[in-house]
């Protein structure tokens, strides 16, 4: 479902770089990462679970301000986090290797390797464990650079993932207006209209579709493979 409401203008620009979110957006892992915060708010926080739903309404970065919105006091998120991310990796690494890829993450990164077209992941997820993911998924050689973070810790109380792709573009000397940025999370909306960058919102991954159409992306789709036809709108005359 494209939703070009909220469109931008065709510049001369063309896209040059996909910047992809990991979890939710290319990795099938919602279900994964809510049964691991269970496990993680029962035995950390001595809190109820959620559902799949809740989360989604919930979800945010840093994970300090999520676990805010369940009720959870800051002072016990500050003083238990790194408690709580072992426990919810040593749960979330061994469900994550059932998890498979999105429905078409191949196709559309098959296609825009052929239209020599950089693709990156940037993610509030731990790096090196991205691309054990990437290459047991067979997705890695697609992927140009993975962008994560450094350790499992960071996204308690740390935005970095529009640091870690600017530094990326200007290493690589795209321009912002270059980038198209898709993800399953108001972040990522959020992120890419900050940088000037054309955004994609896909849905059923961490957010709920009623706050990603709050964020106003460019584009809001169901199924990756639409995905393809807009860039080749803002491409023309790529085919």
């Amino acid at each position: 479902m494209v939703n070009p409401r909220n469109s931008k203008v065709q510049t001369t620009e063309m896209i040059k770089l996909v910047a992809f979110d990991w979890n939710g957006t290319l990795i099938a892992d919602s279900k994964a990462i809510v049964d691991s915060c269970n496990i993680e708010l029962k035995e950390v926080y001595k809190a109820g679970p959620i559902t799949l739903k809740t989360y989604r309404e919930v979800f945010d970065i840093p994970i300090n301000q999520f676990l805010a919105n369940l009720g959870i006091s800051p002072q016990l998120v500050a003083e238990r986090s790194k408690e709580a991310a072992d426990v919810f990796h040593k749960v979330y690494e061994k469900k994550v290797q059932r998890c498979r890829t999105r429905k078409n993450v191949k196709k559309i990164l098959k296609w825009l390797q052929e239209n020599k077209i950089k693709s990156v992941i940037v993610s509030n997820h731990d790096q090196n464990r991205i691309k054990e993911q990437a290459k047991r998924l067979k997705i890695d050689s697609f992927i140009n650079q993975i962008c994560g973070n450094d350790h499992i810790y960071a996204p308690f109380t740390i935005k970095g993932k529009e640091k870690r792709l600017i530094d990326y573009l200007k290493k690589n000397k795209i321009e912002s207006d270059e980038v198209l940025l898709i993800g399953d999370a108001k972040e990522d909306i959020e992120i890419g209209k900050d940088m000037g960058a054309t955004t994609i919102a896909l849905l059923n991954g961490q957010c709920s579709t009623q706050r990603l159409k709050a964020a106003r992306p460019d584009y809001l789709i169901n199924n990756l493979e639409e995905f393809i036809g807009i860039i080749k709108k803002l491409n023309a005359p790529l085919s």
